[in-house]
């Protein structure tokens, strides 16, 4: 079975595309100016300049981060009413009111993008 991308594995990846991303921009630029009669001075600009674009465009379109099923996992540890540690208390008043809507959840029960779920 193969084994999940690791983050170091991951950030490699990115930085690779966001390199070839960076040199197929310049070197389009470039390959534009060979269309009219260009110095090789002014081709050598526009690749230079078509790098200094596309670098930045590169950062902006390749994701960076953890990736998205991390980020959707750790999102729904957070949500989980049942991630508190497992030590069996829970968040009732002493009384017993439960302080909330007599349901014993509380006001956090129903959060917005909760959809009616419990």
């Amino acid at each position: 079975m193969v084994d999940p991308i690791s983050a170091e594995e991951r950030s490699a990846f990115n930085r690779r595309v966001v390199y070839g991303a960076t040199l197929l921009v310049g070197l389009s630029a470039g390959l534009i100016t060979l269309q009219i009669e260009t110095t090789a001075v002014q081709t050598a600009g526009a690749v230079a300049l078509g790098l200094l674009v596309g670098y930045p465009l590169a950062k902006y379109v390749v994701p960076t981060g953890p990736a998205p099923a991390d980020r959707q996992r750790e999102r729904l540890d957070r949500e989980n009413p049942f991630t508190d540690g497992g030590d069996g208390s829970d968040d009732t008043e002493p009384d017993g009111s439960g302080g909330g809507d007599g349901s014993g959840h509380g006001d956090e029960s129903r959060r917005s993008g909760d959809y009616g779920r419990r």
